[in-house]
């Protein structure tokens, strides 16, 4: 299918294309491109064989997945959808397969693994596994572990479940906040926030922009999508209308008994809206690329099915909804298991209008009082949406990030804009911590004597910060000194769950895990007769003495591989210390009292603009492409890891148009797409040429007597960068500067032969790339013992680049028939002189002698080392 791809400096793919089917094939092609080892390794788990990938590491994913009937349940969704969202997931699959075979699985982790096409309902399958365990269920499995051995004589046992709520404790979860245009500088409505997941390696999200130029549909929208999934359905901006949603912590998966095995800890399945009602809210996804005010994001998100979300939205007319989508089983009990399924499903309440901000950041929901009551600072924007309580449909929430986002917006002394959210994504005061240092209210020990001063201070858990890591460090140790505790010691016993499915079920019924996530509620619940000061004392003496490293030293990012494996997951990124915390608005959450490092947290940060969609901003961790060694691999990581973003592009001729026969390198202007180390000889780099910033090179080159060939000899300087700037603008021709060891040397010309004027004089083959060079300097070869012959280097590095691009079969070469110097060192450097040919070039007629190199035979060291 026909479609065209552009690229913004941060290599974050734009998608057009004439029709939607066409364009849904486009971001599978672009996806497989960027993210091929995630989406294959989501694909597997989704088919129930990811042990052919991961191995024994594998093994208990496929058990669980086929024990909860993934793979079927897709087929399953996707046989029931209507036609049009079937085309729309077959032409992503079949993009998706395409974009594999030319080049996205050419990974190491995939060399063993047999290629497979995408069916149809693969991108459900994909959708359903990243959100199986989103759900919480294990949570239900802890809680009942807690029901059968932690028993308090007195004690409700509503209330010793109470201990472990998120509610009492550090948790992790998303942001969103919506401020109408009433607060705002433009007049026009703003979304922001950020999802928290699971850190990977590349992230879970995907910044992409599609749009479909179809007369009869057409739409621009750009956002986050979830590679292997079509479509934007969490965080979109269509240039009319943006929206931004959260996990509504909904109990919408229940854990049901299993009959005549129900008396065992291991005897239940999953009843699940999904698989029930064969759904997963396909159309819901499509229709949003359609979406042009909020009442059609609301009449799409009517559709949604999983997971149960809180969604922000707003359109340029100014108007803004909130509201609550997806299906919640009518469950009586949302804190265990249940002996059979709910009978129907919760009617959620209707959206309603946000008039002045509206924040969602899986919080309990409850009605604010009034501002001249609510306490918060300043005179900016209140939270005034009535009736919160009724979209209370879960059991556990977060309990502080929300309430310091409210606090920020109230403080606001200016309207607000794309600027001034910087500080909200940034903040990293943490509201949960002045209810912990307060246990060390009796100590006088210098160390408790600073964290009181840093509570008093703001308790900012900055990465520079020692006073940070000493809280951070002592709230551990105190973790594992309850996790100890005798009342605590029956959590210690066997949880009945089948052993192979541990590796699924993470750390739930790890102690220490449980207990840092209470921390709060268990030092307050005194009927549990822990001596919470004393604990509390005991465990900062334990870290005082430790030495003094920053919460940045201690809290790196840790993310995961699509594949498990020995060594570092995060090899090859550029490190940035992160502050923030779980209960952080700059949320980097790790495990209290298992590690500092941070395993969740943002994943993605967004400011939507109504009043100008080029306003907006966005970011990810890493970067846009997934495959190491990519100029795009992690070249946002440090602008996320200081919780900034970078600017929209939206403007067609800002981007810079991609080749997707994969046989050009693309770039911006000056960017590095290719290096490799020759040894001793030094490092060839290979960089999009600058036609500003280049020119007085070429310029200096063209004119020395050598370069008579070139036909530039006579032109001035202003009219060599004009010609390279024509270069640019043409999708099908680039040009490259190749430095040694940063030395301008050579100006390379890469083309498509099919679409230059040498095609009417040769036979072309699909695969080929057209070629010029010139070499301007000799570079550093006397440094490197090589004074004589500087293509002992250059001419194995050009090959290696040229060949880089996994579409490109054959190079094809046509010096002029009288540049006897050019056509040697051509076939030196491997090329077979092939025949003299006649052609109008843009320069005149020319007469050339035609060389060729195939893949196969550069592979064979034909080239001249």
């Amino acid at each position: 299918m026909e479609f065209d791809l552009f690229r913004d400096d941060l290599g974050i793919p734009h998608v057009r294309a004439a029709s939607e089917t066409a364009l849904a094939y486009g971001q599978g092609w672009v996806t497989a491109q960027d993210r091929g080892l995630q989406i294959e390794a989501d694909r597997m788990r989704a088919e129930e064989r990811y042990a052919q990938l991961a191995g024994a590491a594998g093994d208990a994913w496929d058990r669980f997945a086929a024990r909860e009937r993934l793979a079927a349940t897709a087929r399953e969704i996707y046989d029931a959808l209507d036609r049009p969202e079937q085309e729309w997931l077959a032409a992503y699959a079949d993009g998706v397969s395409a974009g594999l075979l030319a080049g996205g699985r050419d990974v190491p982790e995939l060399a063993g693994v047999p290629h497979e096409p995408w069916q149809p309902w693969t991108p459900i399958g994909v959708f359903l596994t990243a959100h199986v365990l989103f759900n919480g269920f294990p949570s239900i499995l802890w809680r009942e572990h807690v029901a059968r051995h932690l028993h308090v004589p007195g004690v409700p046992l509503e209330q010793v479940l109470g201990l472990f709520a998120a509610d009492a404790g550090p948790t992790s979860g998303s942001n969103a906040w919506a401020v109408h245009g009433s607060n705002t500088s433009s007049g026009s409505p703003l979304v922001a926030g950020d999802p928290h997941r699971t850190l990977e390696l590349p992230g879970p999200y995907q910044q992409v922009r599609l749009a479909c130029t179809d007369p009869a549909a057409p739409y621009d929208v750009l956002g986050f999508a979830f590679p292997g999934v079509p479509g934007i359905p969490h965080f979109g901006h269509t240039g009319s209308v943006a929206w931004g949603i959260t996990n509504a912590i909904a109990h919408h998966v229940e854990v049901v008994a299993d009959g005549a095995d129900s008396a065992g800890a291991d005897g239940w399945h999953l009843h699940w809206p999904a698989r029930e009602l064969a759904d997963a809210g396909v159309a819901s996804w499509r229709a949003l690329l359609h979406a042009r005010t909020v009442g059609e994001v609301a009449e799409a998100f009517s559709g949604w099915v999983d997971p149960v979300n809180r969604v922000l939205a707003a359109d340029s007319t100014g108007e803004v909804l909130s509201m609550t989508a997806g299906k919640v089983p009518a469950a009586a009990d949302r804190a265990l298991s249940a002996a059979k399924p709910a009978d129907g499903y919760v009617d959620l309440p209707a959206p309603v209008a946000v008039t002045q901000v509206a924040v969602d950041a899986n919080e309990r929901p409850v009605t604010q009082p009034p501002a001249e009551l609510d306490g918060r600072p300043g005179l900016g924007p209140r939270d005034v949406r009535p009736g919160r309580e009724a979209h209370d449909l879960g059991w556990s929430y977060a309990p502080h990030r929300a309430e310091r986002i409210r606090q920020l917006l109230a403080a606001a002394t200016v309207p607000e804009s794309p600027a001034t959210q910087a500080r909200i994504h940034g903040d990293t005061r943490d509201l949960g911590a002045a209810g912990l240092v307060a246990h060390l209210a009796a100590d006088a020990s210098p160390a408790a004597v600073r964290l009181r001063a840093w509570v008093a201070d703001g308790a900012h858990v900055d990465a520079g910060s020692t006073d940070a890591a000493l809280y951070m460090r002592w709230r551990d140790t105190l973790t594992h000194r309850l996790a100890r505790h005798p009342v605590l010691a029956p959590l210690h016993e066997p949880h009945g769950q089948d052993p192979a499915f541990a590796p699924v079920l993470g750390g739930v019924f790890d102690v220490p895990t449980a207990v840092g996530a209470g921390l709060a509620n268990i030092l307050a619940a005194d009927w549990l007769r822990i001596d919470s000061a004393a604990e509390a004392r005991a465990a900062l003496a334990e870290v005082s003495a430790e030495g003094e490293p920053t919460w940045g030293e201690l809290h790196v990012p840790a993310p995961l591989h699509p594949v498990p494996g020995p060594g570092d997951p995060a090899a090859g990124v550029t490190p940035a210390p992160v502050s923030g915390n779980n209960d952080t608005v700059r949320c980097t959450g790790g495990s209290p009292g298992v590690a500092a490092t941070a395993y969740r947290g943002s994943v993605a940060r967004y400011v939507w603009d109504l009043a100008d969609r080029a306003n907006s901003r966005w970011g990810v961790p890493f970067g846009a492409d997934g495959r190491p060694g990519s100029p795009h691999f992690d070249d946002q990581h440090a602008t996320w890891a200081d919780a900034a973003t970078a600017p929209v592009v939206t403007d067609w001729d800002r981007l810079h148009p991609a080749d997707t026969t994969l046989r050009l390198l693309n770039g911006p202007r000056g960017a590095e797409v290719w290096r490799s180390y020759f040894g001793a000889a030094g490092l060839i780099t290979v960089h999009m040429l600058d036609p500003d910033a280049d020119a007085d090179v070429l310029h200096g080159w063209f004119t020395q007597p050598r370069a008579g060939f070139w036909g530039m000899g006579d032109h001035a300087r202003d009219e060599v960068r004009d010609t390279y700037a024509f270069v640019e603008s043409l999708p099908t021709h680039h040009a490259y500067l190749v430095r040694w060891d940063g030395e301008p040397v050579v100006l390379l010309q890469a083309y498509l032969p099919e679409h230059d004027p040498i095609a009417t004089a040769y036979d072309a083959e699909p695969g080929d790339l057209g070629m010029h060079f010139f070499l301007g300097s000799r570079g550093p070869t006397a440094r490197h013992g090589a004074p004589d012959n500087p293509w002992t280097v250059l001419g194995p590095a050009l090959h290696e680049f040229l060949f880089a691009g996994p579409g490109t079969r054959r190079l094809v070469g046509e010096p002029d028939a009288n540049n006897e110097k050019a056509i040697s060192r051509m076939v030196a450097m491997g090329f077979t002189a092939g025949e003299r040919v006649s052609y109008d070039s843009p320069q005149g007629p020319k007469v050339a002698r035609m060389a060729y190199l195939r893949r196969e035979e550069s592979a064979r060291g034909r080239v001249v080392r």
